[in-house]
């Protein structure tokens, strides 16, 4: 239980902050991407080519997520769930470009970063067998 209540307070202590870091790298991420694929859609025709403009449509919902919600939890989870959809996309365009490739590696950064801001907060809960800290 003490472990519980540990990260309970890590949570209401420092959640806010990482929602907001989150957000904004999700954010700078997708515009990136949103970016990238807007100029490939430009150049790329070959029937091979993946559907940039696709990606760049689904990247632009990231503007509008969470729009007139007071919840940073829910436009949190509306982000997530554009990189999600720019996963599942990068997966069914795997092989047909090289920047697909880039892209991917740079939305797995993006999730490794996510790991590693939400780590602290969950880490009292992983199983542990030494003396609770004082």
């Amino acid at each position: 239980m003490d472990l519980v209540l540990q990260h309970l307070k890590l949570r209401l202590a420092h959640e806010q902050d990482a929602l907001a870091a989150d957000d904004a790298d999700m954010l700078a991420v997708l515009a990136d991407l949103g970016s990238r694929a807007a100029a490939l859609a430009g150049q790329d025709s070959g029937a091979a080519s993946p559907r940039w403009e696709e990606l760049a449509e689904l990247v632009g919902a990231a503007r509008t997520a969470g729009d007139g919600q007071q919840d940073a939890t829910a436009r949190n989870e509306e982000l997530r769930g554009v990189v999600v959809a720019v996963m599942r996309w990068l997966d069914e365009a795997e092989g047909a470009h090289p920047a697909v490739e880039e892209m991917r590696d740079e939305v797995y950064r993006l999730v490794r970063r996510q790991v590693d801001r939400t780590r602290p907060l969950v880490e009292p809960l992983f199983m542990s067998f030494r003396p609770v800290a004082s």
